[in-house]
């Protein structure tokens, strides 16, 4: 039940984004994954995207040789690491919520970096993810990006069909992948709203766009459509069910950016 696009190239609610049409369209819920299992996405991701290095509020953000007016305060990196693990606990709570369990999910990594079109091969990997793309509006305007290794995308698939459908080997590809983009969407929304509550401010969110390509090329896209370059990703685990995932925020103005940067250290311990 791998979440591939539609043969007309459209999910429910959003059009698809994939370029190769009818992908893995044999794969069940819960059944074979053999296409990309995360234990090989990690090791794929260990040695093709060597400088994706981890940012902490020690170090600088990572990014290859970035200019030096992109260059964030110590203070500042403290901050956003801190809001790339807030928002992870609105996404736990949505999990809770939709997926009815009593769900813990990790933040096994918050980076925060900057990345340009020359520098996506070597900063994100070339293995394929399945998800979502959410944008957001005024008046923190960019995008999120949630997406999975293709093993743990058929299983967060199955984890929201379970209750609904009692022989999961006869969900559809179509099916799974609405699924699975429905379940990015509420992360995405769950993400933000706790940056939201913090700047006592609405984030608005469109209406989520199923997406699943290579990630380095997932990323160049939305670059394409903003020249600010700062990103957060926080990464996820779910070790009931032995799901990953991925969140991206790429800020789309540099008012977003200020917006963030605005922040206090006193934030962290309130």
């Amino acid at each position: 039940m791998t979440p591939g696009p539609d043969p007309d190239g459209r999910a429910r609610g959003a059009s698809a984004e994939s370029d190769e049409e009818g992908r893995d369209r044999g794969r069940k819920a819960g059944g074979d994954e053999r296409a990309g299992p995360d234990a090989r996405d990690t090791r794929e991701e260990a040695a093709g995207a060597s400088s994706d290095r981890g940012t902490d509020a020690g170090s600088t953000p990572d990014s290859g040789d970035a200019d030096a007016e992109q260059t964030i305060p110590l203070k500042t990196l403290a901050v956003l690491n801190w809001l790339g693990d807030r928002g992870v606990t609105g996404v736990e709570a949505r999990l809770n919520d939709v997926l009815d369990d009593e769900l813990t999910a990790t933040t096994e990594q918050v980076k925060v970096g900057y990345a340009e079109q020359r520098t996506v091969p070597g900063q994100f990997v070339a293995a394929d993810r399945a998800g979502a793309r959410v944008l957001l509006s005024e008046p923190l305007v960019g995008n999120v990006l949630v997406v999975f290794p293709m093993a743990s995308a058929n299983k967060a698939a199955a984890l929201m069909l379970r209750r609904a459908v009692e022989d999961l080997s006869s969900v559809s590809t179509e099916m799974g992948r609405d699924a699975l983009t429905e379940l990015c969407n509420m992360m995405a929304n769950g993400f933000v709203d706790e940056w939201a509550t913090l700047f006592d401010t609405t984030i608005d969110t469109g209406s989520p766009v199923a997406v699943q390509d290579p990630e380095r090329t997932l990323v160049a896209r939305i670059l394409k459509q903003y020249g600010v370059g700062l990103f957060i990703r926080s990464r996820l685990h779910i070790p009931e069910h032995d799901v990953n995932a991925t969140i991206y925020v790429f800020p789309g103005r540099q008012e977003f950016v200020t917006k963030l940067s605005g922040v206090g250290l006193e934030v962290i311990d309130s």
